[in-house]
């Protein structure tokens, strides 16, 4: 009697053991099954996945220690492949994002160019606007000069009103001057204004994205930084900060005036000075490469002013 009740309570225990592990082994099936139909988990992970299936379905067919150590690698293997396909989709997700902000970042720099154009021709009309009025006033001064001449033929003019008409052109040439120099100075202010504009409108080049100081950046034969060129380094900073990942490489240039060894030594001290101009604004020093590049690299000829102004010059360079 005694044989059969251990017998009847052996079969139960094994009964009660085979059922928690069918039943482990269906909550792992249907862990992997859920796993594999979430959509943003399909394109990644497809060997873990595959790994992980072939361990799950040989359970069926082992028992004993050897099960338990299969049903401790299937859920390794389960895991893994949950790990590897977040870890996937997760990259992805971010080279996404980056590569929305680097257009949204390019958008802006096109628009703020768009907006320095309608400046610039804004200051373009008033420069039209002042030559008319010089114009207008040399034609007063010729017809005064004109009418006193005549008068002065024809012996109807006093000497009194001689000197007055000779005091009123010589104003009115005094306005024309001034209309004169006002043209000058807008004529300069405009040019100065286009070659802030090319400078600080970033361009896609084989080492990476460069934006271009022009030579309003330092005086002459300077290291130093002119003050409109630290007035306008909000502009860089807002382009650096769009590519916080990147190194940047700070390219220093000058033209051919001077020895090779002035200008290799001058072009080094320009780099340097933007760079610590980077670090001030709170970039870090280990992300920053400066290099002066000396006369060897010019974008224009050295033969006119104009082509060397433009060989004046410092890139910031966002490596890729």
């Amino acid at each position: 009697m005694k044989m059969m009740v251990y017998f009847i309570v052996l079969i139960s225990c094994v009964t009660v053991l085979s059922a928690k592990e069918n039943l482990e082994l269906e909550s792992l099936r249907i862990e992997f099954d859920n796993f594999i139909t979430q959509q943003k988990y399909q394109p990644y992970a497809k060997a873990e996945k595959a790994q992980a299936k072939t361990a799950i379905e040989a359970l069926y067919n082992q028992r004993g220690e050897v099960k338990n150590h299969a049903v401790y690698m299937a859920r390794h293997y389960l895991t893994k492949a949950k790990m590897t396909a977040e870890a996937a989709y997760l990259e992805d997700a971010l080279k996404e994002t980056e590569a929305y902000l680097q257009m949204v970042n390019m958008n802006t720099l096109k628009a703020e160019a768009q907006l320095a154009r309608m400046e610039a021709d804004r200051a373009q009309l008033l420069i039209k606007l002042h030559a008319e009025e010089a114009e207008r006033a040399r034609q007063e001064k010729q017809s005064a000069l004109a009418l006193a001449d005549q008068k002065v033929s024809e012996a109807q003019l006093s000497q009194a009103e001689l000197e007055a008409a000779q005091a009123y052109a010589k104003a009115q040439e005094k306005v024309a001057n001034l209309a004169k120099q006002e043209a000058d100075l807008a004529f300069a202010e405009i040019e100065a204004l286009r070659m802030q504009l090319e400078s600080l409108v970033a361009k896609e080049t084989d080492a990476g994205l460069m934006m271009t100081l022009g030579d309003f950046v330092f005086a002459s034969g300077s290291a130093n930084l002119k003050q409109a060129a630290v007035d306008n380094f909000d502009r860089v900073m807002q382009f650096i900060s769009g590519y916080p990942n990147r190194d940047i490489r700070i390219e220093g240039h000058t033209d051919s005036t001077g020895s090779k060894q002035l200008n290799q030594t001058l072009s080094q001290r320009r780099a340097d000075a933007v760079k610590q101009l980077l670090i001030q604004n709170g970039i870090p020093a280990s992300r920053i490469k400066a290099l002066g590049q000396g006369e060897a690299h010019p974008v224009a000829t050295n033969a006119t002013e104009a082509g060397k102004a433009k060989n004046r010059r410092v890139e910031i360079i966002l490596l890729k």
